[in-house]
């Protein structure tokens, strides 16, 4: 993984999961801005059936870079479709006290984005069907930058090519 955490940071940039509302009873997807936002533990469920990735958005109420993502690129229809096509999106909220479970233990949300190592929001952890960690990037990210860093992990391409690489070759694609 400390490849995939050099890449991350050269672009600068679970099984068993639960999420619950307060009474304990489990959410249900929600459909925002043309996305729809599972829980963890639909998302794993989901991930691990279809073979597909989960992204977690890891936010606070309080983040004005959240807040960009949010009006500037999630919104986009390439983005939607990419994210779509390859993942299971998860909001968490890195305040929230509303439980989550995560490798067997229980936990808030807070807990869980600490255990996670989220010390900048917005922060993106892309995950196996399994639940195991790829990697993680932190911080906004541009619509092209995100849409292309989607496709690289969807596409399991980073098992083969480093990011920038990756990045020249789309280029001289289009």
């Amino acid at each position: 993984m400390s490849t995939v955490k050099i890449l991350f940071l050269a672009i600068s940039l679970l099984f068993g999961t639960m999420a619950t509302s307060p009474t304990g009873t489990t959410q249900k997807p929600e459909k925002k801005g043309g996305l729809t936002w599972y829980t963890l533990k639909k998302a794993q469920q989901l991930a691990k059936k279809n073979n597909k990735k989960v992204l977690i958005f890891a936010e606070a109420s309080w983040c004005p870079y959240c807040k960009k993502m949010k009006r500037e690129v999630f919104p986009k229809t390439d983005i939607q479709n990419t994210m779509e096509k390859f993942y299971y999106p998860v909001k968490i909220d890195i305040e929230s006290e509303k439980t989550v479970a995560y490798k067997g233990k229980k936990m808030t949300k807070k807990q869980f984005s600490r255990e996670m190592r989220v010390s900048a929001t917005p922060t993106f952890i892309f995950m196996r069907p399994s639940g195991s960690v790829i990697g993680t990037q932190p911080g906004f990210i541009e619509q092209h930058v995100y849409k292309a860093l989607l496709t690289y992990i969807g596409t399991d391409s980073f098992k083969d090519v480093g990011f920038k690489k990756y990045m020249k070759r789309i280029k001289t694609e289009h």
